[in-house]
């Protein structure tokens, strides 16, 4: 799965989730708007799923220095 098909969301989908959390839905200007935001911000978080962590350092391994 591509970081554009994990993405994406049908406006159909993100309708019912919106109605679920209690939003209006009646206002479909506002509700296109708010699904082309979430649409950019779930392609960028996407992204975060792509990076190869398996070399990385745990961050228990570092301790903080106290003073």
């Amino acid at each position: 799965m591509s970081t554009n098909d994990a993405a994406e969301m049908s406006y159909e989908v993100f309708l019912s989730v919106a109605a679920g959390a209690g939003l209006d839905i009646s206002d479909a200007e506002r509700m296109e708007d708010l699904h082309r935001r979430v649409t950019m911000m779930r392609s960028g978080l996407a992204r975060v799923f792509e990076v190869d962590v398996r070399n990385a350092e745990s961050p228990s391994a570092f301790i903080a220095e106290t003073r």
